[in-house]
């Protein structure tokens, strides 16, 4: 087993155990420190989706910067039971929602989790070439704020349902593009 370490909240510095190989792919904890210094408060208090969610590396971060709960959804029984390993090595098991669901299966359920949710984050394998259906579905399902990791030669959309793209930051081949419901950039334009 690989080990990614949590970098910053109640469990920075605490280890994260995720598997060998290239299957799953943890976001690198620079790409993570940078993604939740741009997210700053706003996972505080706050429920999240870790979607494709591999070991958990964003629900955790998430959790430890003061998230109220996550649901981490992936279809590799493996990987969720590394995830329910963390969550009982950090004490964690009553914030957290372990979902064995192919993403686009579960999104199309439409699951409150993902409507009720402050941040939702979107880590598919860089080559999915069903990420955009997932990202429809999630335009149509509105979380507050949708992250996306992404290979930076994947162009996304400008606008996906009621979110609209609102940043994209850039880290070596890794791009990060965050959208949020229209009528929150509204009102965050006119104050």
């Amino acid at each position: 087993m690989a080990a990614s370490r949590i970098t910053g909240g109640e469990w920075r510095g605490r280890l994260l155990t995720t598997p060998h190989g290239l299957e799953v792919r943890p976001t690198r904890g620079m790409v993570r420190q940078a993604l939740f210094n741009i997210l700053g408060t706003r996972v505080a208090g706050v429920p999240v989706v870790d979607l494709y969610a591999g070991a958990g590396s964003l629900g955790f971060e998430a959790l430890s910067r003061g998230a109220l709960r996550a649901t981490f959804v992936d279809r590799r029984p493996q990987s969720l039971a590394l995830v329910r390993e963390t969550a009982g090595r950090f004490g964690c098991e009553d914030r957290v929602e372990v979902v064995c669901a192919d993403a686009i299966a579960w999104l199309r359920r439409r699951p409150a989790q993902v409507g009720g949710a402050g941040v939702c984050f979107v880590d598919a394998p860089y080559r999915d070439d069903r990420l955009s259906e997932a990202l429809q579905l999630l335009g149509d399902l509105a979380p507050a704020l949708l992250v996306c990791e992404h290979h930076r030669a994947r162009a996304l959309p400008a606008e996906l349902g009621v979110l609209i793209a609102v940043r994209t930051a850039h880290y070596g081949l890794t791009d990060l593009t965050l959208y949020q419901r229209r009528e929150q950039q509204e009102q965050q334009q006119s104050s």
